[in-house]
C-alpha cells in the first residue's frame, strides 16, 4: 500500500494547482479559515488542505476543471473508487479524503455567501470495512432526544442555551439567521423580527408556544439591558453580544451534554438541528404539533420545503434520511 506522502507526491504537482478552479481554491481558503475559527489544529488544517487540494486537482484532470458545487453524484462516487481502485489507498485513506469534502461542501451549504443546498457529496457511502464518519457527517436527533436535551439544560440552568436549542430545532433556520435575532417582540406572536437568509431571503423565523415560554423564562431571569441581540455573553455591567462563532461553540457543548445523558458518542452540530426538524416534519414526530385526529401531525414534501426555503423539493428530500428501504419492507411485511 502506498505511502502517504508517496502517493500525496504522485498526484500533486505545482504547475497544476495554479490551474485549479481559482473559485474552487477560495473555497477552501474559506472553509480553513471558518475551520481555524474554530479552534480546531493546524495539523488537521494542513491535512484538510492537503486531502482537498488533490481534490480540486483530480477535478482539473477528470472533471473540465468544473466548480466543485457543479458535480453530481455519480462525480464522487467516481472519485470515490478512483481513490482506492486507481490510486489503491486504504479504505481509511479513501474516505477520510470523502469526508474532508464532505465537510467543506456541509461548510458552503450553511454559509450564505454561496448559493448552494444540496451538499451531494453526503450521499455517497464510505468504503467497507474501516469507514471514517467525520463530525461534520449528518447527524439527525430524534424528537425526544431534543426534548430530553432541553429539560437537561434548563436543570443546569442554562436557560439561554434551551433557547438556542429549540429556536434552531423549531424554525429550522441556519446559524447565521439565528444569530440576526433580537430579543424585543419575541413573546408578542411565534416569530422573531425579519432575517435575512441565503439568496437574500428575508423571512420571519418560527416558534411554537413552549419555545416562546421558555424564552420569556431566559429574558426574565437575563433582566433589563440595552443590547438588543438575543444572544448575550456575561452578566450584570459585563454583558455584551456574542460573536457569531459563539453560536456554534454552544452547540457543540450541548453534544456533550447529550453524550452524559445517552452513554454514548454523540456529535451534532447547528445544521445537524437543521435536518433533524426536516426529518420530524416529514415524519409526523413533534408531539406538540397534532392533527385534526390527535395524531402527530404529518407534513408534506412541499410544506417543508416552504418552511425550509428551498427553491427545489429535492434540496428538501435531501435534507431527511432516506427510508426506501423501510418502505420496502413495509410493502412486503417484511
Amino acid at each position: 500500500m502506498a505511502s502517504r506522502g508517496r502517493v500525496y507526491n504522485r498526484i500533486f504537482n505545482e504547475k497544476e494547482w495554479e490551474q485549479v478552479n481559482p473559485e474552487n481554491k477560495v473555497m477552501i481558503e474559506d472553509f480553513l479559515e471558518e475551520y481555524r475559527s474554530r479552534k480546531i489544529k493546524e495539523s488537521t488544517l494542513n491535512q484538510y488542505f492537503n486531502d482537498l487540494r488533490l481534490v480540486m486537482i483530480y477535478i482539473l484532470r477528470k472533471l473540465q476543471n468544473k466548480s466543485i458545487l457543479e458535480l453530481n453524484k455519480k462525480d464522487f462516487r467516481r472519485f470515490n473508487l478512483y481513490l482506492s481502485e486507481q490510486l489503491g489507498l486504504s479504505n481509511a485513506r479513501a474516505n477520510r479524503m470523502m469526508s474532508a469534502v464532505r465537510s467543506m461542501l456541509t461548510y458552503i451549504e450553511d454559509d450564505d455567501d454561496y448559493d448552494y443546498d444540496n451538499n451531494l457529496a453526503k450521499k455517497v457511502r464510505g468504503l467497507p470495512k474501516d469507514p471514517v464518519k467525520t463530525n461534520e457527517d449528518d447527524f439527525f436527533l430524534t424528537y425526544d432526544q431534543i426534548m430530553k436535551l432541553r429539560e437537561e439544560l434548563i436543570k443546569r440552568d442554562r436557560l439561554q442555551d434551551a433557547v438556542l436549542l429549540m429556536v434552531m430545532f423549531d424554525s429550522a433556520a441556519r446559524r447565521n439567521e439565528v444569530f440576526q435575532i433580537n430579543k424585543h417582540g419575541l413573546l408578542e406572536g411565534n416569530r422573531a423580527n425579519e432575517v435575512i437568509g441565503k439568496r437574500g431571503k428575508r423571512y420571519r423565523p418560527v416558534y411554537l408556544n413552549d419555545t416562546k415560554e421558555l424564552i420569556r423564562q431566559y429574558l426574565e431571569q437575563r433582566g433589563d439591558d440595552d443590547i438588543d441581540s438575543l444572544w448575550i455573553k456575561g452578566k450584570g455591567e459585563n454583558k455584551k453580544p456574542v460573536e457569531y462563532n459563539a453560536l456554534y461553540d454552544r452547540v457543540v457543548s450541548m453534544s456533550k451534554v447529550l453524550n452524559e445523558l445517552e452513554g454514548t458518542n454523540i456529535q451534532f452540530f447547528p445544521h445537524s438541528l437543521r435536518h433533524s426538524r426536516a426529518e420530524c416534519l416529514l415524519q409526523g414526530q413533534d408531539l406538540r404539533i397534532l392533527d385534526e385526529n390527535g395524531n402527530p401531525k404529518k407534513f408534506t414534501l412541499e410544506e417543508v420545503q416552504v418552511f425550509m426555503n428551498h427553491s427545489d423539493p429535492k434540496t428538501t428530500q435531501s435534507y431527511a434520511k432516506d427510508h426506501s428501504s423501510e418502505i420496502v419492507d413495509n410493502m412486503f411485511g417484511i
